[in-house]
């Protein structure tokens, strides 16, 4: 969908970045030429619910830029937390508890906004992969890869929002869904005893019965701890990118070999850090969430929990690196996309 007021928005916003210096020239050209597309659910495919809670959807790149790659366009989704009721940093996990205490910072139950948002997360950005660390997927061994895992919660709250996203993913729906999962070295499948819980058949995606598409991604050394006796199979192959790891040689082999050209990194945030500073990730899209109280955030917080705070962004905002694009209110939360620049020289097939 064209959207002209958006558009003349986001142009006088990028030239506005780059009369004050905060972007670069040829930051300025990449953010131009990539473009964005932007979908309203209800105009463009009918789905009054799903556009009542989010009118427009964001994607930071055009569909001609995403075919132009030679690696995977690749988006995280997150939640963080104010600190404080008025404060300018927000937290992404509390140390010390399970999982992060990633309900807790919703103030023990799962929002409407988030679950929403992070659900046409999966279904528009890993219709085609969602990527994981090897131990944020032991962590959740139980668990499938996909949207129902949010979207599931409307089933009673709110059918005709949940069939929406059905609906959504539905049309969406055009190509084989792959689980990535990223194992630098052996020992970090050694670490989370990945062997012995699959020969208990505990890895939801990796029991057959569930016909999951995975591809490993690991280096020489996992491959060879693991491959013996987690064989390839019709369901199960690996990237293997040499003695030492390489993220950006994996990108483009799963871009070549799979058709991978766009993917939903779910894989915590050491690994996307870990992409970003690759180089590799293109957006972040973050709920921000009200302070929920000093009893969930502790006082003193280790900087590895902060997400970001305000006024570090490339614009101005709580992201470092980055320009906020897109943001949603959704009651007390904020639905927000973030882009940051990639390296055209680098990512593209040809670089003009």
């Amino acid at each position: 969908m064209r959207d002209n007021k958006f558009e003349n928005w986001y142009r006088e916003k990028l030239w506005s970045l780059a009369d004050n210096e905060s972007i670069s020239g040829g930051q300025l050209d990449h953010f131009l030429g990539r473009g964005v597309q932007l979908i309203s659910p209800a105009s463009d495919f009918g789905l009054e619910s799903l556009g009542q809670i989010i009118p427009k959807i964001l994607i930071g790149a055009s569909e001609e830029y995403i075919e132009s790659l030679k690696i995977p366009y690749q988006a995280t989704s997150y939640i963080a937390a104010n600190t404080a009721p008025n404060g300018d940093s927000y937290v992404y996990k509390i140390p010390g508890k399970e999982g992060g205490g990633v309900l807790l910072l919703f103030g023990g139950q799962r929002k409407l906004g988030d679950n929403a948002f992070a659900s046409i997360s999966r279904i528009l950005l890993g219709h085609k992969a969602t990527m994981v660390s090897v131990k944020n997927l032991m962590i959740n061994k139980h668990h499938i890869w996909n949207w129902q895992f949010f979207g599931n919660n409307f089933k009673k709250s709110d059918p005709e929002l949940y069939e929406d996203l059905v609906k959504l993913d539905q049309i969406r729906k055009k190509s084989t869904l792959y689980c990535v999962v990223v194992a630098r070295y052996a020992n970090s499948m050694k670490t989370v005893n990945i062997l012995e819980e699959y020969r208990k058949n505990k890895i939801a995606i990796l029991n057959p019965a569930n016909n999951i598409k995975v591809i490993f991604i690991t280096s020489q050394s996992g491959y060879d701890y693991v491959s013996n006796k987690i064989p390839e199979s019709n369901l199960l192959n690996y990237i293997v990118t040499g003695e030492e790891f390489d993220i950006y040689e994996a990108m483009v082999t799963l871009r070549k070999k799979y058709d991978v050209n766009i993917l939903l990194n779910d894989g915590g945030r050491y690994m996307s850090n870990g992409v970003r500073d690759a180089g590799l990730l293109g957006e972040e899209r973050i709920t921000l969430e009200p302070y929920p109280g000093i009893r969930v955030v502790p006082e003193e917080l280790a900087s590895s929990s902060i997400l970001g705070s305000k006024g570090i962004g490339l614009d101005g905002n709580e992201l470092q690196g980055t320009i906020l694009v897109h943001s949603t209110k959704i009651g007390q939360e904020s639905a927000n996309i973030y882009l940051y620049p990639l390296d055209d020289q680098r990512v593209m097939r040809t670089y003009r």
